[in-house]
């Protein structure tokens, strides 16, 4: 491996550490709201690195993973019978690798603002998994190492489902309409991955674009929820959740 990717290795495992570490700080909360926030700008730059493919990149029909691999050819991983070049793979795969430490940073610095219960205590680990998913999927390009890609990136397409329906059914009393339109996203990235799982019987369903919106509603949702709550609760939030002492995460 690269020592590039083993250096995204170190990275994301000193996240991790670091965002545990810190998990009951309060320089946490807002760390975690600008995290959810930047996840905005992701689809941004995956045009960027689409613009600068030199083979035809099909983007109603390739997935996204495409865009990471290292190498100009025929065949570059068992899926990829067509020709990729992607000039900027190295950026697409920090640009995974990123996302996946911010959607874990913002899962755990927001915790907090959820009840205090198990439903959301498992969400919480779900959204961990969901973004070390991601994660995972820039660290092992899928022409570098297409079994831990694979695998790796699989759980990111279950994992949201069941986290946003435990937030929704946690949040419908005290913030019920967060809770609905969280079950927004819910239902678009389910329908994405029923609609995926036909696409090997269905030739003319357009897999690149459901793979985005599997992903991307769920980006959406973290985004404007981040927004939601911090214009909800403003800079009094420091205080209101240690004065009450407002779910921890362990």
């Amino acid at each position: 491996m690269e020592i590039t990717y083993t250096f995204m290795i170190i990275i994301t495992i000193l996240a991790l550490i670091l965002t545990i570490f810190f998990r009951n700080h309060k320089i946490t909360i807002k760390v975690g709201l600008l995290s959810w926030v930047s996840l905005s700008v992701y689809f941004h730059i995956e045009y960027i690195v689409i613009q600068a493919t030199t083979s035809p990149y099909k983007f109603l029909k390739q997935p996204m993973s495409d865009l990471g691999v290292t190498t100009c050819d025929f065949n570059t991983h068992p899926l990829a019978p067509y020709e990729i070049c992607s000039p900027y793979h190295l950026l697409m795969n920090w640009t995974f690798t990123f996302t996946g430490i911010v959607i874990i940073v913002g899962a755990v610095g927001l915790h907090r603002f959820w009840p205090r219960n198990k439903k959301t205590i498992i969400a919480t680990g779900l959204l961990v998994i969901y973004g070390l998913s991601y994660n995972i999927s820039g660290i092992f390009p899928a022409d570098i190492n297409f079994l831990l890609h694979t695998l790796g990136s699989l759980p990111g397409m279950i994992v949201q489902i069941p986290a946003l329906i435990l937030i929704g059914i946690s949040i419908h009393k005290t913030m019920p309409k967060l809770a609905f339109w969280t079950y927004v996203p819910t239902i678009l990235t389910t329908s994405s991955l029923i609609l995926l799982f036909f696409q090997p019987f269905i030739m003319y369903l357009p897999g690149g674009l459901l793979q985005r919106i599997l992903y991307g509603s769920v980006f959406l949702w973290m985004t404007i929820t981040a927004i939601v709550l911090w214009k909800k609760t403003g800079i009094v939030i420091y205080a209101h959740i240690y004065r009450k002492g407002i779910s921890p995460l362990l």
